[in-house]
């Protein structure tokens, strides 16, 4: 009961807490590129939309007045930092990442299958990446989206709705209590970004893996 209670706090924060982004398409955001060198350059990241935000980038470097765009071939990954507000109004800053992979398929039409992928995850054994695909004759969802995992060896599987229970059974079979909740509410495709962190907070601290804990920040 005890840990009923403490799972139910956890969830109730965690909506309390729930960021949502301000920053909009065409704004100027503090960042920085990584060129296919290693090389970090900072300066203006320019916002564009879901599917443009994979295929190219457009980007200012500090000290220059100079617009210059980038695709995925040219870059190992890009960040920028953004203000975020919570239910209640409070804001705080974090950073988007993207780094360059190879998608199954163009994020909108004859594009390219080499893209910048938004990494949802990114510390721990499994890292998150969401890919968005841009569907033009749906006004009310004009995109649909799935995720792929990559494991520390690079492993790259893609999950969707289709595979979802099959795959992330696999990925954390070894954490049975997680395993255990796969498909339930909370526990679906939507939610899979919470699971790997709390995945990798298990993998860390490898308490009893009957045993249910949310990932906690240090």
């Amino acid at each position: 009961m005890k840990r009923l209670i403490t799972l139910i706090s956890f969830a109730l924060i965690g909506l309390a807490t729930t960021l949502n982004a301000q920053s909009k398409k065409g704004d100027k955001l503090p960042g920085y590129i990584i060129d296919n060198s290693g090389k970090k350059i900072s300066g203006q990241i320019i916002l564009s939309d879901w599917a443009n935000n994979q295929v190219q980038i457009k980007f200012i470097k500090r000290g220059s007045g100079k617009k210059e765009t980038y695709k995925p071939t040219q870059l190992k990954a890009y960040s920028y930092e953004e203000t975020v507000a919570d239910c209640v109004g409070k804001t705080e800053k974090r950073w988007v990442h993207y780094e360059t992979r190879k998608a199954d398929r163009p994020s909108r039409l004859f594009g390219p299958t080499t893209v910048f992928m938004h990494k949802e995850v990114s510390e721990g054994h499994y890292s998150l990446f969401c890919f968005y695909v841009e569907i033009r004759n749906n006004v009310k969802n004009p995109y649909e989206y799935s995720f792929f995992i990559e494991d520390d060896k690079g492993n790259f599987t893609k999950v969707n709705d289709e595979n979802f229970k099959t795959i992330s059974s696999k990925l954390f079979k070894d954490y049975t209590a997680l395993k255990s909740k796969i498909g339930e509410k909370d526990f679906k495709l939507k939610n899979l970004d919470r699971m790997v962190s709390d995945y990798n907070y298990w993998k860390v601290k490898k308490h009893d893996p009957t045993e249910y804990r949310v990932a906690m920040k240090e």
